[in-house]
């Protein structure tokens, strides 16, 4: 009579192994019966150590379909997370080494918690499933068929091992066209500023006496002697210092004319008004307060072929630096010198000193 009970008392158990083995799916099937086996001899989930489920919870959670441990899962980590980062800093103000120890501490309990009890959170749930299979199911092996419908397969972990590549793939991608856009922008605003500035600096010393020889060249050899002279005055009043050298240097050709009596003072009377004729206008460009301006708007002039200089001019708020085009023996050559520097884009402003 004890034979035929020994099949009775197994039944139960090869159909709880059954329903177990529907419900798990393919993947590593053997490892799950036997903890399962073993939580249901001690009456109680107890916590046993699983990698999948400490280092890679949610794939992990996904993958075995336990989408209520999942919910809480992230909603206590980020909760966690935005406590710490928000209320610590604002009210508790943690020092940097705090806030990243408690940071780390919440790592570690998020990988230590589900590494440890991932398993009872599986058992559990293969259990509610297998229950509510059984009570729609007329028999064991319409509710392992269902079950193995709905359990996970090979194909259901590939295609999370895809989705978490073309994630990775796509942060990736995100801050690599983050970083190039970061730093872009300085490299190309630094060389533009270098450039400019340098070469105007040196072009400004160098052509600012030559600007006046070549108006001053009709009068034959005294150019040369004006550019000696009016070096140490470009600082105060160039127009009117152009226009005294010439009249003071034609005294070389006096001393022979002496002897000769009266006809001495006659070229030194006819020269004044010729040079003061040659030179009777001029342009003024404008009044920067910026050196640098200034030291770009005369470069353009002397590229243009422009006889341009500059001028220092005190003033209540600061110095300014004044530039100006010209000498010009008559109008005519004022008017078409200023369309060409209003052509570049600068004011024109014809005056007479």
């Amino acid at each position: 009579m004890s034979a035929p009970s020994q099949p009775a008392a197994t039944a139960p158990e090869s159909a709880t192994t059954a329903l177990y083995r529907a419900a798990l799916g393919p993947v590593n099937t053997a490892h799950y019966l036997k903890l399962f086996a073993r939580f249901d001899d001690d009456g109680r989930a107890g916590p046993a150590w699983n990698w999948a489920a400490g280092l890679v919870t949610l794939n992990w959670l996904a993958f075995r379909q336990v989408w209520l441990a999942a919910l809480v899962y992230v909603a206590c980590a980020e909760g966690l997370a935005l406590l710490i980062l928000g209320v610590g800093r604002r009210f508790l103000h943690w020092p940097p080494a705090v806030e990243w120890g408690v940071l780390g501490a919440l790592f570690a309990l998020c990988i230590a918690i589900p590494g440890a009890y991932g398993n009872a959170w599986l058992h559990a749930d293969t259990r509610r499933r297998m229950t509510r299979a059984v009570r729609e199911a007329r028999t064991v092996r319409e509710a392992c068929e269902a079950l193995e419908k709905q359990a996970s397969t090979r194909r259901r972990l590939w295609g999370l091992v895809l989705l978490n590549v073309l994630l990775a793939g796509a942060l990736a991608a995100g801050y690599l066209a983050w970083s190039r856009v970061q730093a872009g922008p300085p490299a190309a605003a630094i060389e533009p500023a270098s450039t400019p500035v340098s070469v105007p600096a040196a072009v400004v010393e160098v052509s600012a006496p030559p600007a006046a020889e070549p108006v001053a060249a009709p009068v034959a050899e005294p150019a040369p002697a004006a550019a000696s002279e009016p070096q140490p005055t470009p600082v105060e009043v160039p127009p009117v210092l152009l226009v005294e050298p010439a009249a003071s240097e034609p005294a070389p050709p006096a001393p022979p004319v002496p002897p000769i009596l009266a006809p001495a003072p006659k070229p030194v009377a006819a020269d004044p008004p010729a040079t003061s004729s040659n030179r009777e206008f001029a342009i003024n460009v404008g009044l920067f307060a910026d050196p640098a301006n200034a030291e770009k708007a005369h470069a353009r002039l002397l590229e243009a072929d422009l006889p341009a200089y500059t001028q220092i001019v005190e003033m209540p708020k600061g110095a300014r630096t004044r530039v100006r085009v010209g000498p010009f023996s008559s109008r005519a050559q004022a008017d078409a010198a200023a369309e060409r520097i209003r052509a570049l884009g600068l004011d024109a402003q014809i005056y007479q000193p």
